[in-house]
């Protein structure tokens, strides 16, 4: 096992591509991650793949004591994102994440916008967590998740920045 070093971790293409796209677009957008990994991954995990300095905030489901979908830590997080945009409402907020249960139906039913990045089709991810139910929010339908599910990150550079992926 290489979780002590750089060889267990990285950093997937399109995740690179998504924050080279928001770094090289001079844009306003604040990112930040909402995550129910350990606090290490934030305070060693992200520095050591070299990303640790693309976010504004962290917020991990070991400091604010329950996981996602909890509501609590999409309100830790929205917390966090007002410090830096006070004046930011919930529906301004865009959360992506790959599991369905907890980030796409717990963001939706905080507030936030959401996108599902399906994974499926990537041999280097695996699905954790199969046992939560997705909480209930208005609007949700089958039809509603398959409109809002992407493949990668390169399709949230192109909705928030108009851009076609390098």
């Amino acid at each position: 096992q290489h979780f002590g070093g750089p060889l267990g971790y990285e950093v997937l293409g399109d995740a690179e591509r998504f924050l080279d796209a928001m770094e090289a677009s001079g844009s306003e957008v604040l990112l930040g991650i909402t995550s129910n990994t350990p606090l290490r991954h934030i305070d060693s995990v992200l520095p050591l793949v070299g990303i640790h300095d693309r976010f504004r905030w962290f917020t991990c489901s070991q400091e604010v004591g329950r996981e996602k979908p909890s509501w609590d830590i999409f309100e830790s997080s929205f917390r966090k994102a007002r410090f830096w945009a006070p004046d930011l409402s919930k529906d301004e907020v865009l959360h992506v994440g790959d599991s369905y249960e907890c980030d796409y139906c717990g963001a939706k039913r905080y507030g936030f916008q959401a996108l599902l990045l399906d994974r499926s089709g990537n041999p280097q991810v695996t699905k954790y967590q199969d046992w939560v139910e997705g909480p209930d929010y208005d609007g949700k339908s089958p039809e509603e998740v398959q409109s809002n599910t992407i493949t990668g990150l390169d399709e949230v550079a192109e909705l928030l920045l108009n851009v076609s992926p390098a």
